[in-house]
């Protein structure tokens, strides 16, 4: 549910206490405005859950990965998260959300129906052409040694929340090559039922996709970039083994 959505929950929630809190426990009132709170939290659930587009179709289809400089952070948690990271790495660069699409980049190495949430790999970061490297990708590189400062006098770092740890690591480069890919549009709230719908419907289904449409032990990963503008995100579904046969390796 988005921030919005459960902010007017809560607010639902604590005026019904305000409202009831001089009526008897068992009493027809109060059992009523129960009951209507209760039909519009499950309202917001439903809506919340259809926008996120857990009963839309993948619609998959052959497509082209653009490729490029990937300088990412690296991380391992449940892949809900993943969209969440970006503002950190947003942050660095100092842009806003509208400025996601076709710029943050998570690549998902794991199915999270074969996973625990704990182990799930990812990383998350920029994707640019040579001038993009220039004007963003150096920007985020040159922040490493005021990272390792940091990291070195942080103690306890086990201790830390996710997101800090997150913060402490080094921005890592890699160059992913244009490769063919399986490609799918998918409805983005940037909320939580959004996130749901990520890992539990969208990454599994293209990496099924791929692997039966792929050659014999390719090994897929699912590449995603979002727009909190249009609330939609493409996904990419690429074989390990063509960006290995380009030149990538993990």
């Amino acid at each position: 549910i988005g921030c919005s959505t459960a902010t007017r929950i809560g607010k639902m929630m604590l005026n019904y206490h305000e409202m009831t809190m001089d009526q008897p426990r068992d009493s027809p009132e109060r059992r009523k405005q129960f009951l209507i709170i209760c039909t519009v939290i499950a309202g917001a659930f439903v809506h919340s859950v259809m926008t996120a587009g857990f009963f839309n179709s993948l619609d998959i289809k052959e497509g082209i990965f653009p490729g490029g400089e990937y300088i990412y952070r690296y991380n391992s948690r449940d892949y809900a998260a993943s969209a969440g990271l970006w503002k950190y790495v947003a942050e660095d660069l100092n842009v806003t959300s509208n400025a996601y699409q076709d710029l943050m980049y998570s690549l998902f190495l794991d199915n999270p129906m074969n996973m625990g949430g704990e182990r799930q790999r990812f990383a998350s970061g920029i994707l640019v052409d040579q001038k993009g490297m220039e004007e963003k990708g150096s920007k985020l590189l040159d922040l490493n040694p005021k990272i390792e400062r940091k990291a070195a006098v942080t103690t306890n770092k086990d201790d830390l929340a996710p997101f800090e740890r997150f913060k402490l690591q080094h921005y890592l480069q890699v160059t992913l090559p244009s490769v063919d890919a399986a490609v799918v549009q998918f409805p983005f709230t940037n909320g939580f039922t959004s996130a749901l719908a990520t890992s539990y419907k969208v990454i599994p289904g293209m990496l099924k996709y791929a692997k039966e449409k792929g050659e014999p032990g390719n090994v897929p990963v699912v590449i995603t970039t979002c727009s909190i503008r249009q609330q939609m995100c493409t996904h990419y579904a690429v074989s390990v083994r063509k960006f290995t046969k380009n030149g990538f390796s993990d």
